[in-house]
């Protein structure tokens, strides 16, 4: 096995040339690095990169940190971090804590002990706080859920104004009783999304009426929980505005095995635009987000953090926009 002195000895240089064109360093002549590039070719040497990385206290990987990749709204964001980091020679580490605060603070002793570069956080479980304690120094980028109290760059939409801006769109077809399928306090999404519906709905002067303000959660399941329990009320709001379009997806498909159909009996609208709200039987109306996009930029701001600079803009609001499909009808 080729070895960096036979590179250099091939090529007529000093070992510490070939290590600057290896490293990409400056002050190497255009015909140096030519005869190094044809040495490396002709002796198909491959460089050691552990101890390369070991020697710039770098490992070339980043740690994406998340509740579970099966949303498929986080695998498109996920696919835009993995597309930027490749396109640098960086590697990507997928980090699912499944909701347990435990398996979250291994992930960061794995930051702390330097065995990653920086993180992307998706999601936390932790509170702000204890993770600027914990990763002081150390690289991260908030994507999608953004927790105020730890002070990182970050990229996201404006849940509250989009929430509002999809309640409006509501009430603009005609709708007036209208129900709002939550997550609670689970993340931050979450409430800045219950609080534009409830702006929405008190600025246009209707009334919320809170037997219909259901907090399940975010997923299929959360979503036929939800709408299992708004059947008990007897009465159905003109339409329902979840929190995802996976929980729609749960609400319509719950709704339907009890003979209430969407649109024709009641109007359900999502949030995310995930491949599911396409395909899905009535198609859903949602509100779209560019989750690949997301994850690009925050990827794009952590390099630049790991190369030592701040991120110019370091909170970046990307645009979402609503989208029209079956679920939701204009009303009598």
């Amino acid at each position: 096995m080729a070895t960096i002195k036979d590179v250099a000895k091939l090529a007529g240089v000093s070992v510490a040339t070939v290590s600057r064109v290896l490293n990409q360093g400056e002050n190497v002549q255009p015909e140096t690095e030519r005869k190094v590039r044809s040495a490396i070719k002709a002796l198909r040497y491959s460089p050691n990169l552990l101890g390369r990385n070991l020697r710039r206290r770098e490992t070339r990987k980043i740690l994406v940190l998340l509740n579970t990749i099966s949303n498929q709204f986080y695998s498109r964001v996920v696919r835009g971090i993995e597309e930027c980091a490749a396109e640098q020679e960086y590697s990507v580490m997928i980090g699912m804590t499944h909701g347990d605060p435990k398996l979250e603070r291994n992930f960061l002793e794995m930051l702390k002990t330097k065995l990653m570069d920086g993180a992307v956080f998706l999601t936390s479980e932790l509170d702000g706080a204890e993770l600027a304690a914990q990763l002081q120094g150390i690289p991260v980028v908030q994507a999608c859920e953004v927790q105020s109290t730890f002070p990182t760059p970050w990229v996201s939409i404006d849940n509250r104004r989009a929430a509002c801006e999809a309640t409006r769109y509501l009430v603009e077809k005609g709708h007036r009783q209208i129900g709002f399928f939550g997550a609670g306090d689970t993340y931050g999404s979450s409430r800045q999304r219950e609080e534009g519906f409830r702006l929405t709905m008190e600025g246009a002067g209707l009334p919320i009426r809170e037997e219909w303000v259901l907090d399940e959660g975010f997923g299929v399941g959360a979503g036929i929980r939800a709408a299992e329990r708004l059947l008990e009320f007897g009465s159905l709001p003109d339409a329902v505005f979840c929190v995802s379009d996976t929980c729609a997806a749960g609400a319509i498909r719950c709704l339907a095995g009890e003979g209430v159909l969407v649109p024709r009996d009641i109007s359900v609208m999502g949030f995310d635009n995930i491949r599911l709200s396409e395909v899905f039987l009535p198609s859903i109306t949602t509100t779209w987000q560019p989750q690949y996009e997301i994850g690009y930029k925050a990827m794009e701001m952590l390099l630049r953090l790991i190369g030592g600079e701040e991120p110019s803009p370091n909170r970046l609001v990307l645009e979402h926009r609503i989208i029209e499909r079956e679920s939701v009808s204009p009303k009598n």
